[in-house]
């Protein structure tokens, strides 16, 4: 999958202040939220994209903040932003981390999950460059959405015809598959039942400190009342706080 072709116009997306945005109106808010308080930590932000959380963090008080992405034009954006106590590198998520261990007090990773070839081995990367306590917050694609408001190729639906029903789909798949990012396009994604995530995150020895079921900001209604509504009432995305043991 080529990143950098979906870099530019996904930047140029985020930019629009006048649309309702899944990521900035949702997902960035819930996973700030969920890290809490990041004074003199040390943060390492996976798969960081162009660096909107990354430059709240910085202004939250990060003492140091490390992202990487593979995206080379959305790593470029985020050097151009100059946010202080920052350094954003060009990396695979699937490849070991060129970070010795215990450097961490946080990772972060936000909306990334559904695009890694192996779940255990990003787990076992973050759990080894966590200092003791460290925490790990991860958000992701929520399975009831994905399962509801998917596109028709992969909705998860059962259908009564006569006296039999149809199933249509499969939950447990989690193999890479088409899904519809809207304006970015179709790309290879991944989605992971409860189970799988909540065993992964147990063989790696981490404890779950929470959870969210992500709601929009209230604000947002006013760019998409339709979507506001939608995303109020069937939640999109899912977020976990996790402590390395």
């Amino acid at each position: 999958m080529n990143y950098n072709k979906v870099a530019e116009l996904y930047y140029t997306r985020r930019q629009n202040q006048q649309r309702f945005d899944y990521n900035r109106d949702i997902e960035v808010p819930a996973m700030i939220k969920l890290v809490g308080k990041v004074k003199n930590k040390i943060i390492l932000d996976v798969a960081c994209g162009f660096g909107d959380h990354v430059q709240i963090l910085s202004k939250n008080g990060a003492k140091k903040i490390i992202g990487f992405d593979i995206s080379r034009k959305l790593i470029k954006y985020a050097q151009q932003s100059k946010i202080p106590n920052t350094e954003f590198l060009v990396g695979n998520m699937d490849s070991k981390f060129p970070f010795k261990d215990k450097t961490f007090d946080v990772v972060i990773c936000s909306l990334a999950l559904h695009y890694t070839a192996n779940l255990d081995k990003l787990f076992a990367q973050v759990y080894r460059v966590l200092k003791s306590k460290g925490i790990f917050v991860y958000s992701t694609g929520h399975p009831i959405f994905n399962m509801i408001n998917s596109s028709p190729q992969h909705i998860i639906e059962a259908v009564k015809i006569g006296t039999k029903k149809i199933i249509y789909g499969d939950y447990f798949n989690e193999s890479f598959q088409k899904g519809d990012l809207g304006t970015l396009g179709w790309m290879n994604l991944r989605n992971f039942t409860y189970q799988t995530l909540i065993k992964t995150a147990l063989k790696h020895n981490f404890e779950i400190v929470d959870y969210v079921d992500a709601k929009p900001i209230p604000c947002s209604r006013k760019y998409d009342s339709q979507k506001y509504l939608l995303t109020i009432k069937l939640p999109s995305f899912i977020l976990f706080k996790l402590r390395k043991k």
